[in-house]
């Protein structure tokens, strides 16, 4: 019997280099929607941080005397994944009554992305 030339037991070269392609496209994809899983977790957390200076700085606020003057605008520093950031608060009083409204606003910037975070409270003589 004569041996046949063409073998068709494998993969050709084409076969493979399309396989090839589409596993590296699949795998790109995945690789980009980690990619924005981590970075949406980063802002999550930073948000998170946002909050707790927030509420930290609206803490230290009530806990003064009534007649307390404060600075208006300050920075509050911060670690949050190993990386020191220092965020703008601003701090408002305004008299209402014979109560006290406080406003904290702290600002906050990721990439092109830039936020306010405001709580408020009101306070009454004690």
């Amino acid at each position: 019997m004569p041996m046949s030339l063409r073998n068709s037991t494998g993969f050709t070269l084409v076969e493979v280099m399309v396989a090839f392609s589409i596993i590296l496209v699949g795998l790109l994809a995945l690789l980009q929607s980690v990619n924005l899983a981590i970075e949406y977790n980063l802002k999550n957390q930073q948000r998170d941080e946002v909050v707790r200076v927030a509420e930290d700085v609206m803490s230290d606020m009530r806990t003064q005397s009534f007649g307390t003057t404060f600075n208006l605008y300050t920075t509050v520093p911060s670690r949050m994944r190993s990386m020191n950031r220092r965020y703008s608060v601003r701090r408002t009083v305004t008299a209402v009554g014979s109560s006290k409204q406080y406003v904290v606003d702290v600002r906050w910037a990721y990439k092109n992305y830039s936020a306010t975070h405001s709580i408020v409270t009101v306070r009454g003589v004690q």
